[in-house]
């Protein structure tokens, strides 16, 4: 098996102060098994300064980073329900697509600040809950795909499709729309383990939406993140809590065995990762440890 990128989201599980996040970007930075980050957006990415500094916290060697625009569009649909890619309401369409405009600008800073293009993927979402429409998101692609994204590819990333009688954490478009606007447009699709469980209570669920993916050609990554049926520290049941795996969390439902069996219906995935949160109390080791025990996991079925 072809060893993919390994990218981290370790801003779920990012310590508070700026002192240990240089700390932990520097202990993130001496592992040689992580090719990049997750940035979210906004973030530091939004801010001048911020970026700056986040410019000379990444490590020089991580050249496969990502960045997800799914804080900033749970925020503003929040705060208006027409909001999203997907809307079919074009005011909440441009109002998103601004949004992916400045995201855009940001990117280009920070490639500047750094001297080099670092980030390789733009992970894009399919709102408004409730109301995504995939003739709109279609649009906002296509317009999208136009842009100059400073090297970096475009993907959806699959949240929680709506379901009527079941209450969503993002409700967004079902996976086959995804998929099938990805192969009209050239856009690639990441699966989200714990966004795909918690939408059909199945921790089967990722396997399935992986697979479907990666027999369409667009599967572009896969993301680890945890979720189960209990309340835990990170959130209610069926939450999009970032859990960690089992035996780090014990009422996630995501286990070396569900990991292995996303990653070998993926095939031959471009890039892998874990984002999960840990307990505020955490060390910078234990964080860490929690990041790393998704890596061998992963690592198992590429040594099969």
């Amino acid at each position: 098996m072809t060893h993919p990128h390994y990218v981290v989201g370790a801003y779920a599980s990012m310590p508070a102060s700026r002192a240990q996040q240089e700390d932990y970007y520097a202990l993130l930075g001496a592992q040689s098994w992580i090719d990049g980050a997750e940035l979210p957006w906004p973030g530091d990415l939004a801010d001048a300064d911020a970026r700056a500094w986040l410019a000379a916290q990444l490590p020089a060697h991580w050249h496969h980073c990502s960045v997800t625009l799914i804080p900033g569009t749970m925020r503003r649909v929040g705060d208006d329900d027409s909001f999203g890619l997907a809307s079919p309401q074009e005011g909440g369409r441009a109002a998103a697509m601004r949004m992916l405009a400045e995201a855009r600008d940001a990117i280009a800073a920070l490639a500047d600040l750094r001297g080099s293009a670092d980030v390789s993927l733009v992970q894009i979402h399919t709102a408004p809950t409730a109301r995504a429409d995939a003739d709109a998101m279609r649009r906002s692609l296509d317009e999208l795909l136009g842009w100059d994204w400073s090297g970096a590819h475009i993907a959806i990333e699959h949240c929680d499709r709506y379901i009527p009688g079941q209450l969503p954490e993002k409700g967004f478009l079902p996976i086959e729309d995804e998929i099938a606007l990805c192969r009209t447009t050239g856009a690639g699709l990441v699966v989200n383990w714990g966004r795909s469980c918690l939408e059909g209570h199945d921790p089967a669920l990722p396997e399935r939406h992986v697979r479907l993916a990666a027999e369409a050609g667009v599967l572009l990554g896969l993301m680890f993140s945890g979720s189960g049926p209990e309340p835990s520290p990170y959130g209610g049941a069926w939450a999009d809590g970032h859990l960690p795996m089992v035996p780090d969390e014990p009422t996630s439902l995501m286990t070396a065995e569900h990991i292995c069996a996303c990653v070998a219906a993926a095939g031959a995935p471009e890039r892998v990762g874990a984002k999960v949160c840990v307990p505020t109390d955490a060390t910078l080791d234990e964080r860490l440890a929690c990041l790393a025990h998704i890596h061998d996991a992963v690592s198992l079925t590429e040594a099969v």
